[in-house]
């Protein structure tokens, strides 16, 4: 909206200026002006619209913020030069509108792109600048007072362009640091059951493979007893190094996710089959399995796990995670059964 206004504002008094003097400078570089300004508010709204539809790769979003910045910055050449143009003409009832224009281009670029310091800066300096030098050209005192109040404006303008820079970006720094705790799990540093969801959302855009990833749900197998027997503190650490473990085993793309006690979910990309899963499922159990050192003393502690695949309900998380956990379940059913078999094959035996 600020960019559309102050297009339409130079329109009309460039077209003021261009009527009332006639001067063909003055009606070229409003030629000009015109064609600069649609270009800028095109680039401008274009932009809006792709970032809204969420259409922008980080090279895109690269492109048009040079885009931006370069037609901002020729709008701004446009406009200086048009301002000293003004000032030049004999018309003395035209320099109190284009005083007025040129003081608000410099407010509105300070108050709207601030993010973007080299962009307002130089846009400032490239519109005040020109009307600064004609004003101080001229031999009559009120004009150098003009000047005068143009360059403290100025200055004021990129000093005040220098604390909002610097505000903004603190403001953005907090916002994302708060962002991050909020997708992260506060002991492992892990992904939280909500970033995993982002995680998954993102990998499997409508219209992607729906076996192309699976999830691996695991929990630890005798993690009360370590808790019990050596504290909670000993408990905390040992989960701090199965994320580690999970992490560092983890492939490009993957995702590592703690959803709460012991309780870890492996998003793996690349699941082509249920041979690649099942490998892969196996893989973790075993890096999980080996000791850890905790505080001091040697620790073992086994893990169960339980893996799905996306079906034709591959964005839905819940889903995933319910036939991953069902999975789990039935392995350590499994296991069960099969442990207690064994015990009595062998007091048969010794029968």
């Amino acid at each position: 909206m600020p960019a559309t206004i102050m297009s339409a504002l130079f329109l009309l008094v460039a077209t003021l200026v261009s009527l009332r003097s006639r001067d063909g400078a003055a009606s070229l570089l409003l030629g000009i002006g015109v064609a600069v300004s649609g270009w800028r508010l095109w680039i401008l709204y274009r932009g809006r619209a792709r970032c809204a539809a969420a259409a922008l790769s980080r090279d895109d979003a690269h492109e048009l913020e040079r885009r931006f910045g370069v037609s901002y910055l020729a709008f701004a050449v446009l406009f200086g030069c048009f301002a000293a143009r003004a000032l030049v003409l004999p018309i003395s009832s035209l320099h109190l509108p284009v005083a007025i224009l040129v003081v608000g281009y410099a407010a509105g670029a300070v108050a709207t792109t601030a993010l973007r310091p080299l962009i307002a800066g130089g846009s400032v300096l490239l519109a005040v600048l020109p009307s600064v030098l004609v004003l101080a050209a001229r031999a009559e005192p009120d004009h150098a007072v003009a000047a005068l109040c143009l360059v403290a404006l100025l200055t004021g303008g990129l000093r005040s362009l220098t604390k909002r820079h610097l505000a903004q970006e603190r403001q953005s720094a907090t916002s994302s640091a708060f962002a991050a705790l909020a997708r992260r799990d506060h002991l492992t540093g892990l992904m939280n059951r909500f970033a995993l969801a982002e995680a998954i959302a993102g990998f499997n855009p409508a219209g992607a493979s729906a076996s192309s990833y699976a999830l691996h749900y695991l929990d630890l197998d005798g993690f009360k007893q370590i808790n019990d027997q050596l504290g909670h503190a000993a408990g905390d650490a040992l989960l701090c190094a199965v994320g580690e473990r999970l992490t560092a085993a983890a492939r490009s793309r993957d995702a590592v996710a703690r959803l709460g006690g012991d309780e870890f979910v492996v998003m793996q990309v690349d699941a082509s089959s249920t041979r690649v899963v099942t490998e892969r499922a196996h893989e973790i159990v075993q890096r999980l399995s080996a000791p850890y050192q905790i505080n001091g003393q040697v620790v073992s502690v086994g893990a169960s796990i339980g893996s799905s695949r996306p079906s034709s309900r591959a964005g839905e998380i819940k889903s995933l995670l319910e036939e991953a956990d069902a999975a789990l379940r039935r392995h350590k059913l499994s296991r069960a059964v099969c442990a207690s078999s064994v015990r009595r094959q062998g007091l048969e035996a010794c029968a």
